[in-house]
């Protein structure tokens, strides 16, 4: 099995010409590459240029850096031997990438900034109906230049130039990776909800305005669906579901939720809006993890008080996922909150704000952070919103919860919960513990994967082939189901259970 990255250094010498031997420089090279074991290595013009030169000048022995492309290998360039390689997730909220030096597969940083669409709406739909009013330039444009500067930030922090990048992999939702590539997004919320491609694709980084190498090649995940993209394809690899004898769920949620169900022989997957109330869209004072974020939280029992984790320590000024999930769960276990998530009044830490009853979570000097009635219904509504995807889907084929072997959580659900937290409110089923896996950003973590084994294009082929596609929201009986998940746990507690 080839064991090469997307993109890899090769040492290769070559035959002097003489009165014997008179092949060109180019056919000279090819077939040296050739008894390496790699056949059909296109070179670009610009590199028949320099050839010559630097055949002679190094006596002809060379390097060549060698990238993987939609017609098979081609020359990216000649004399360089140090080459780097990135990893891309595009979340609608948060764009992250790895840094790697490709010829040892070491894996030097990470690094992550807001998706700067967000000042065109925070979720798909909102930017796709811009994008419908004339604006799919800017939108393309904004995320371009946000890439672009993570990209520049991350290799500044490493002492790398950008132009040492040679190889990106890129996964995102479809409309994400649609933005990325500069295609038209307009069809996608129209049904029939046709992308305008779903296949993985290949590119060269200055067809599409990146910093790097220019010459890099850039492999962006196919698509899974309207609404189910190359991030989940990336997550399957992650996971290693399609390798599953038997069936295992993969859960990824952020800003939606996106529910995969499969094994060797089928996948199914399908996707609905549910995931905001993780990534800070259902509370003022909610906010990704970062320094100064509540990450963990409990109530004491006696006095009622709470007690939190801040990262970096010092003063909160938010909370993120984690640490709402803990509050939601804290207040319903001490009877602050009642099964329909009403506040008790009156309840140690209630108090009215703005004529709504809220739970003081701190107050300093400087600042007060509230958690509203309002705010805990948003929140319910997405937690409904996940289990009921969930229990239906498992419907459709006729399963139950009890009969899954494994629960894989990713995205804002599997960064760091409190998993006992999530099943006491009903986020997560009652299940044994050991079998709900988080798995961090998996979207992330498979372009790493396929970054450094180019070999896992034609595993990302195979799972292509076995996917069917899932539209939640024509499902008649979501609706049932999600009313009874909008209570804490559940109104029929045998349903976390299955």
């Amino acid at each position: 099995m080839n064991h090469r990255p997307l993109a890899f250094v090769l040492d290769v010498a070559l035959p002097h010409p003489s009165s014997d031997d008179k092949a060109a420089d180019a056919e000279r090279l090819t077939d040296a590459l050739r008894m390496a074991g790699l056949s059909s290595v296109s070179i670009p013009l610009h590199l028949l240029r320099r050839l010559p030169d630097e055949l002679r000048k190094n006596n002809f022995s060379v390097t060549v850096v060698i990238g993987h492309g939609d017609r098979g290998l081609r020359v990216l360039d000649i004399s360089r031997s140090k080459i780097f390689g990135i990893a891309l997730d595009i979340g609608t909220t948060t764009l992250e990438c790895a840094l790697f030096e490709l010829d040892t597969k070491r894996r030097l940083a990470a690094s992550e900034r807001e998706n700067p669409q967000i000042c065109f709406g925070a979720d798909v739909l909102s930017r796709v109906q811009m994008a419908m009013t004339g604006e799919a330039a800017e939108l393309t444009e904004s995320l371009r230049d946000g890439v672009n500067n993570l990209v520049l930030d991350i290799c500044k922090k490493n002492g790398i130039q950008e132009k040492d990048v040679y190889a990106m992999t890129v996964a995102g939702n479809t409309i994400m990776s649609h933005f990325f590539l500069g295609l038209d997004v307009r069809n996608i919320p129209v049904v029939p909800n046709t992308p305008a491609i779903s296949s993985a694709f290949f590119c060269r980084a200055d067809e599409i305005g990146l910093s790097i190498h220019p010459d890099a090649t850039v492999y962006v995940f196919p698509n899974a669906g309207s609404y189910v993209g190359g991030d989940i394809i990336s997550g399957i690899i992650c996971t290693g579901l399609h390798k599953q004898e038997a069936p295992v769920l993969f859960m990824d949620v952020g800003t939606n939720v996106e529910i995969t169900l499969g094994c060797r022989d089928w996948i199914m997957v399908g996707a609905g809006a549910a995931g905001p109330a993780l990534e800070g869209g259902v509370t003022d004072i909610g906010k990704k993890a970062e320094k100064g974020t509540i990450s963990r939280l409990e109530i004491d029992r006696t006095t009622k008080e709470p007690k939190f984790t801040v990262i970096g320590n010092g003063e909160p000024e938010g909370i993120c996922g984690s640490g709402l999930i803990d509050l939601v769960s804290e207040l319903y276990a001490t009877g602050i909150i009642d099964q329909a998530g009403k506040f008790s009044m009156p309840a140690t830490g209630v108090i009215m704000k703005d004529e709504v009853p809220a739970y003081l979570l701190y107050r300093s000097p400087e600042r007060e952070l509230f958690f509203t009635q309002h705010e805990l219904q948003n929140f319910l509504r997405s937690k409904a919103a996940m289990f009921a995807f969930l229990y239906v889907f498992l419907r459709l084929v006729g399963m139950r919860i009890r009969e899954i072997g494994k629960i894989f959580v990713s995205g804002a659900l599997g960064c760091g919960i409190n998993i006992e937290s999530a099943v006491n409110i009903g986020m997560l089923p009652d299940i044994q513990r050991d079998k709900i896996v988080p798995t961090g950003n998996s979207s992330l973590k498979g372009a790493s994967m396929v970054l450094l084994e180019s070999s896992m294009i034609t595993e990302i082929e195979q799972i292509q082939s076995l996917i069917t596609y899932r539209e939640m929201s024509e499902d008649a009986d979501l609706l049932n189901v999600l009313q009874g998940a909008l209570f804490i746990p559940h109104t029929n507690p045998e349903m976390l259970r299955g």
